[in-house]
């Protein structure tokens, strides 16, 4: 019976992963200039406090080394800039430009329009109930003993002349 179900689950969520992806044939998000990979760090990087490499490398799932090679061709676009922590040279902090998050916003604006379109055509008691599935799977899914984004000081804080065009 798990077998049959754990078959039923994996090809229901290939299913979901192709029919609501957001990459086209070319491997662009949603049809803009940007990567899967790329839209995650830029995500992560909007929505924490600070963003460094390996937040960056454990959204998109990739290493280190190719985390930074997403934030090098993010700031080679203009969607966000890359600082070294003024305490701790070590670490690189990712921050989006207004550029970046206005693409960010806009593709996030596309997901939501597209999820409300399918959730319109659900009944709202299944819909109750598939959030409610999918966050007991997620949290299922999560390995166990790890804490997620502790809090931090904050680091990289930009200076004023970076925000007047000069960085």
């Amino acid at each position: 019976m798990m077998d049959a179900q754990a078959r039923q689950l994996i090809g229901l969520i290939d299913n979901i992963t192709y029919s609501f992806g957001m990459q086209s044939l070319e491997g662009r998000c949603c049809n803009e200039n940007i990567s899967h990979g790329e839209f995650r760090a830029l995500q992560v990087a909007l929505h924490q406090t600070i963003c460094t490499m390996q937040d960056i490398a454990r959204s998109a799932a990739v290493t280190k080394s190719g985390a930074t090679r997403i934030a090098k061709r993010l700031e080679e676009k203009g969607l966000a800039i890359r600082q070294q922590d003024h305490k701790d040279g070590r670490i690189c902090c990712v921050t989006p430009t207004e550029k970046g998050q206005t693409l960010l916003n806009r593709i996030e604006d596309q997901l939501m329009c597209k999820m409300r379109e399918i959730l319109a055509a659900m009944d709202p008691a299944m819909r109750e109930i598939l959030i409610l599935s999918l966050n007991a799977f997620v949290q299922a899914a999560k390995p166990r003993g790890v804490h997620v984004n502790p809090q931090r000081e904050m680091c990289c804080a930009i200076e004023e002349k970076d925000t007047l065009g000069n960085g």
